[in-house]
């Protein structure tokens, strides 16, 4: 299992949901102020490392930077007037749960911070965030009415329901994770990319990103195609995905993305195999793309001139299918 959690751990991103366990532990046995202190300075420093050395950004160390980082600050500066004694637990938990819901119900802004960043794109798995919203809405529901019908439960039961539960469901949701990861590697049910390149009049549409940058380019904005998202769910369900991007990035609903190749490739920072859909999103008119940053067209000729100079090798290794298919459009696509 350790092995399991080493390989694949810029993948497992509920590893960011150890921190927030071991608050809620030692919660119990130490002062507030000084746990909470202490567990934000850490949440916050493994975000950063991760955002500056991995480029990439665990949302759950995220969620415990920000949970945390509320609770010791209100803590700190107004003492019990908003934090009242032995509520400490609870009222983590329905900031982690407020910041939980966030991410379910406005995953833009997570992608947006991603791509301000420059950070590689990584899979949020809304799967356990789900869990975490659903299970602490049910427990605090819960505890709102147990509070008032105390003298039902015993003292042992009582405390366990109130400050072992949350427990509970932070380990529940990392058990998930890494069982989720061992079959999404067995079963049709894989964590893939889309990738989506815009053609139009024989040329495709690049951007600058830093997402991956090979030894000769490490930490410069190199080219790639308009857009590389990851997709969570079966591997026959990513056309409907790369659909959905389209409708966000395309001014017309009536262009459709084409998929032209599905291929298994090594991330540029892991040595697990990935699986990748890249599809083509061919325009008649160069003015249906919604401006995307940092981008123009390329002529594939102008690729092919400075290939080793300042392009994403995922790019070049699918560069001769893409312009294919850009000139099978460009000759063939009005008849479509």
């Amino acid at each position: 299992m350790m092995k399991l959690i080493f390989k694949y751990r810029n993948k497992i991103v509920s590893l960011g949901l150890l921190p927030i366990i071991a608050t809620l532990i030692c919660l119990h046995f130490f002062q507030n102020t000084i746990v909470l202190g202490i567990s934000f300075v850490v949440c916050l420093s493994l975000l950063l490392y991760g955002i500056i050395r991995l480029k990439n950004l665990n949302f759950f160390l995220l969620l415990g930077s920000v949970g945390i980082g509320a609770c010791f600050v209100l803590r700190l500066f107004t003492g019990y007037t908003f934090v009242p004694y032995g509520s400490i637990t609870p009222i983590l938990e329905l900031l982690l749960l407020i910041v939980a819901f966030i991410h379910i119900t406005a995953p833009e802004i997570y992608k947006e911070l991603q791509e301000r960043l420059h950070l590689r794109n990584c899979f949020s798995f809304v799967l356990e965030t789900k869990t975490i919203v659903i299970l602490s809405a049910l427990h605090l529901t819960v505890l709102l009415f147990v509070d008032h019908i105390d003298h039902l439960f015993s003292e042992d039961g009582f405390f366990f329901l109130k400050y072992g539960v949350p427990v509970i469901i932070y380990v529940l949701c990392l058990i998930i994770n890494v069982v989720g990861i061992h079959l999404a590697l067995q079963e049709n049910f894989r964590y893939s990319l889309v990738r989506i390149a815009v053609v139009h009049d024989g040329k495709i549409y690049l951007r600058q990103r830093n997402d991956c940058s090979d030894d000769l380019h490490e930490d410069a904005p190199v080219w790639d195609i308009a857009v590389e998202s990851p997709f969570e769910g079966p591997l026959e369900k990513s056309d409907e995905y790369a659909m959905r991007i389209t409708r966000k990035i395309c001014t017309s609903n009536n262009i459709t993305p084409r998929l032209i190749l599905k291929y298994t490739s090594t991330p540029c920072d892991d040595d697990s195999q990935q699986r990748v859909s890249l599809y083509i999103l061919p325009l008649n008119d160069k003015n249906d793309l919604r401006k995307i940053a940092e981008g123009r067209f390329f002529s594939f000729d102008e690729i092919s001139e400075t290939a080793v100079r300042r392009y994403n090798p995922a790019l070049l290794s699918e560069l001769d299918a893409l312009q294919m298919a850009a000139e099978m459009w460009q000759t063939f696509g009005s008849a479509d």
